[in-house]
């Protein structure tokens, strides 16, 4: 048995993989690791490509982002399970800031960053977005994004996992549940650093408005968007 099991799911990734477990792989911890790809059945080079790096791949059908999480921390072996995404780079000390927290805490939320941002979205994350995800985090309105979560197997499977049938906001929903079983902790030491590449595409309005709107109406009505269009 491992002591902890990293989830990508992955959908037509060929363009991002690579550098995403290339980082991953690289990480400094005292701890055994698998990496594990949950994928929709891409039609390009994505699971070639994840091939040669991660330990194990499973193939999920029904193809959303939730779904594939679902599905990947099924055949997960670790103690401790780590969520996050087929287009973020990491440091080599992130996994080792994400879980260490675990064990007083059922759960960590880490802090993400623009990966190719420009100055106006450095400084963006840096003095309102960080800043208010800690915040939040001490009001119980879990600022969560899934490509940096991490939490306990045990408490996992205590709540259900991820909701497969959630095509928006499954990290904040699992968020959710943890809660009220055990303490969730906010590092913004544990970074990942994330692609703009739908921010690109969508523009600043749209983007914003989306996620805003998503974060509220769950928090206020457990309801969530469910329309979320691939963009590669």
């Amino acid at each position: 048995m491992v002591d902890i099991s990293i989830v990508i799911p992955t959908l037509d990734e060929e363009g991002y993989i690579e550098n995403t477990l290339k980082s991953i792989k690289k990480q400094k911890t005292s701890m055994d690791f698998e990496i594990i790809i949950a994928d929709g059945y891409s039609k390009d080079k994505t699971v070639e490509i994840a091939e040669k790096y991660a330990d194990k791949i499973v193939f999920e059908k029904k193809k959303t982002i939730s779904a594939g999480r679902v599905k990947g921390m099924k055949s997960a072996g670790g103690k401790l399970l780590v969520s996050t995404d087929a287009d973020v780079w990491v440091n080599e000390n992130w996994l080792e800031k994400l879980v260490k927290p675990l064990g007083e805490y059922s759960a960590c939320i880490g802090k993400f960053c623009p990966l190719d941002g420009n100055i106006a979205e450095n400084l963006f994350s840096e003095a309102i977005l960080t800043p208010s995800s800690y915040i939040l985090s001490k009001t119980g309105m879990y600022l969560a994004g899934a490509n940096n979560l991490a939490f306990t197997k045990e408490v996992y499977m205590k709540v259900g996992g991820f909701n497969p049938e959630l095509v928006t906001a499954e990290d904040t929903d699992l968020i959710k549940r943890i809660s009220k079983f055990g303490k969730i902790k906010y590092n913004k030491d544990a970074v990942v650093y994330v692609s703009m590449r739908r921010i690109r595409e969508w523009g600043y309005r749209k983007y914003a408005l989306f996620h805003a709107n998503n974060f509220v109406l769950f928090h206020l009505k457990n309801e969530a968007n469910g329309n979320y269009e691939p963009i590669r």
